[in-house]
């Protein structure tokens, strides 16, 4: 081989490996949002879960409805849905109890309370956030670091009556509506400044992070109703119909 052929031989490997290599970041790119809008999902879905097991075993009382979604006082079943609501749920702005996430492993004591992710050593009790502005952090690798950043909210409620639940002792909370949002950790940046948004990210083909840096890669809504209610059908119903009488077939 002589060297210009050599020379040439370069010259084209490297053209091929120039036309392939952003075909391929892309295909990895958009795999791995895949990936963690899939996952994301599970984390909303298991804390639906969580607080159905709740409700259904009433063990909601009220000296443990910190175990339930915050709530913004009069919200009803339709504000927690619609973004044309004016009590509809902001995006959140704040982290819950410092740099605790809640881990599939106990993480012990934080060292520090820095913002670098290796201080996120302490592990969450369990409890959501008791405002409806905060995220809570979740690990779902064990590594004690925040892979997402996790929202939750619910309605007012209604009582076994199908009355507006208002915490009174002859009260018992039966039925709510509850949202769940789940942001990619790498949006905490955004939400802390106000720039979080609500809709959730488009999973398109992408060669970055694409509008996961500040929209939800899961939204997740789900209506919570005691089936041990004689009543629960009612309060179902109840909730899925607005004022104006037509069901609104979204839940």
């Amino acid at each position: 081989m002589t060297l210009i052929e050599g020379l040439l031989a370069i010259v084209i490997i490297s053209i091929t490996v120039v036309s392939i290599s952003p075909p391929i970041f892309w295909a990895v790119a958009t795999r791995v949002q895949t990936q963690r809008a899939e996952q994301a999902l599970k984390v909303a879905q298991g804390e639906v879960d969580r607080v159905r097991v709740l409700v259904e075993r009433n063990e909601v009382k009220i000296a443990q409805f910190n175990l339930l979604p915050p709530y913004s006082a009069g919200a009803t079943e339709s504000d927690v849905r619609k973004r044309t609501s004016s009590n509809f749920p902001a995006a959140p702005n704040t982290e819950a109890s410092g740099k605790k996430v809640i881990s599939t492993r106990d993480c012990g004591t934080g060292t520090s309370g820095n913002d670098d992710v290796t201080s996120n050593g302490s592990t969450w009790n369990g409890t959501p956030s008791r405002s409806i502005n905060a995220f809570i952090r979740v690990d779902t690798n064990g590594d004690c670091i925040a892979d997402y950043l996790m929202q939750t909210f619910r309605s007012q409620g209604l009582d076994q009556q199908g009355n507006q639940f208002q915490g009174r002792s002859t009260q018992n909370l039966a039925a709510f509506v509850m949202g769940v949002r789940v942001y990619a950790a790498v949006a905490e940046p955004a939400l802390l400044a106000g720039r979080g948004k609500t809709e959730p990210a488009a999973l398109r083909a992408t060669n970055g992070l694409g509008n996961q840096l500040d929209r939800p890669l899961a939204v997740l809504y789900s209506t919570v109703v005691r089936s041990t209610e004689g009543s629960h059908l009612e309060l179902y119903q109840k909730l899925c119909q607005p004022a104006d009488g037509q069901l609104t077939g979204i839940c």
